[in-house]
């Protein structure tokens, strides 16, 4: 049995960050919902419902819902107000419904426009609602441990205590302490658990801890060796409030999770595609114009990855070699030839570093350049040639010149557009036949036109 039960919120906290202007498609977060999954992670939030001006990255949850791959953990939505709890009873897989409340009066104010009072009086509606329909219930309580309204900055624990008791007269099966603006020390997660601990137990009580001053595993380990056995966390550390000025991300799912297997604790949850969901995200961030994610595992991955690939002649390190060869597998698969794709994709996979591809050609605009310089050169030597000529071959001569100048032209646009072609290339694994070569060089061919010709649309997410 697991000792420790960790709760991934990367589709929900994270994505309503990372993905704030809604641009990342939605296959691509259905295909870091697959890597949780396969990770064996025991509760996945997928979004939340809630006003789509406010969050647009969460107006297509009940998509994202639709189409989630199989999986047997709890499936979690967020919702504040019965309002929104409405469009989630309509959804499809939800099992789990999330209440949200803030400890901070401010923060209630500034986050959902009620009071305190008045965001636990729409929490009990749902509540009731969401229990007479059979869903399991969880509770977030942020700004659990410090508030800066307070005169010393730190939020009351008997406060919080009362909140907690609440949510779980609610119905709620576990309460998230939420580090809302990661602030917290290990110092603030002793006195709040403790006293939480003391009050009501902790067999309800997990945390939900952001990192902003790289404390997050720290708080973590705190909270696990005070009692806590439930954590929030989000692949790669992404996440955070929307409402929060310079809001900063979660505890990474990939770190906590190394960190309870470097203690000896078990999560029951699978790393390595942990890793792979975080790759992901770094390319999400990449595109949207973030920051890498902060988790140092994925920053240590990208770090390897991009020194293998810097090994690798002819390839840039930007680029991911692997998503190349693959992008190759797929064009091979779609043109006819007797060879199976499964061997042209087991040699290519395997052979590893002795692929190299070569796409960063010069483009046609330089060639076309390069060409009409060359033609200014030879109209240059053909104008010398015809007044160095003696007079009667002068008329002659022009005729001359201008045959060479046509014939320089032709070649030299030629040989332009022949360096185009040709500056992009595939240095191949010697395991290859000679039918598999060619079948690869025109896969290669057709992925250079098609990066080509990508470049000149609106930049767009490729899954």
């Amino acid at each position: 049995m697991t000792e420790v039960k960790i709760c991934d919120v990367s589709l929900r906290d994270g994505m309503q960050i990372l993905n704030r202007h809604a641009v990342i498609p939605l296959e691509a977060r259905l295909q870091l919902a697959e890597a949780l999954v396969r990770s064996g992670v025991p509760y996945i939030e997928v979004g939340s419902f809630v006003n789509p001006r406010v969050v647009p990255a969460m107006q297509d949850t009940s998509e994202v819902l639709r189409r989630l791959p199989p999986y047997d953990g709890q499936v979690a939505a967020l919702a504040p107000t019965y309002e929104y709890y409405e469009l989630l009873r309509e959804a499809e897989r939800v099992n789990t419904v999330a209440l949200f409340v803030s400890a901070s009066e401010e923060y209630a104010q500034k986050n959902t426009h009620m009071s305190v009072a008045q965001s636990l009086d729409a929490a009990a509606k749902v509540a009731k609602a969401a229990q007479d329909d059979g869903y399991r219930l969880r509770g977030y309580l942020s700004y659990a441990f410090r508030d800066r309204s307070q005169w010393n900055g730190l939020m009351p624990a008997d406060q919080v205590s009362e909140i907690s008791q609440r949510l779980i007269e609610m119905g709620c099966e576990m309460v998230a302490l939420s580090v809302t603006d990661g602030m917290a020390t290990p110092n603030d997660i002793e006195r709040v658990v403790g006293h939480v601990a003391d009050q009501l137990g902790l067999d309800h009580i997990g945390v939900h801890l952001h990192d902003r001053r790289g404390l997050g595993v720290t708080n973590a380990f705190v909270a696990y060796k005070a009692g806590v056995r439930i954590f929030d966390a989000s692949i790669g550390g992404i996440g955070g409030a929307i409402t929060v000025r310079h809001s900063i991300g979660n505890v990474a799912t990939e770190e906590l999770v190394a960190m309870f297997d470097s203690i000896g604790v078990s999560t029951g949850v699978d790393v390595s595609p942990l890793i792979e969901a975080g790759l992901r995200v770094s390319q999400m961030a990449d595109f949207v114009g973030d920051p890498p994610p902060p988790s140092k595992i994925i920053l240590d991955e990208i770090a390897k990855r991009r020194a293998e690939v810097e090994e690798t002649e002819g390839i840039e390190a930007e680029l991911s070699l692997m998503d190349l060869v693959g992008s190759l597998i797929e064009i091979i698969g779609r043109r006819p030839h007797t060879l199976t794709v499964e061997n042209v994709s087991h040699t290519l996979v395997d052979a590893g570093k002795q692929v190299s591809l070569f796409l960063h050609a010069p483009t046609n605009r330089a060639a076309v350049i390069f060409s009409l310089i060359m033609m200014l050169l030879v109209s240059g030597v053909g104008a010398l040639f015809v007044r160095v000529l003696p007079s009667p071959w002068a008329a002659r001569s022009e005729v001359i010149a201008i045959t060479l100048f046509s014939l320089g032209m032709v070649l030299l646009i030629g040989l332009g557009l022949t360096l185009v072609q040709v500056a992009g290339g595939l240095k191949l694994p010697r395991s290859l036949t000679q039918d598999e070569r060619t079948i690869v060089r025109q896969a290669l061919s057709e992925l250079a036109e098609d990066l080509k010709a990508r470049s000149t649309y609106p930049r767009s997410y490729e899954v």
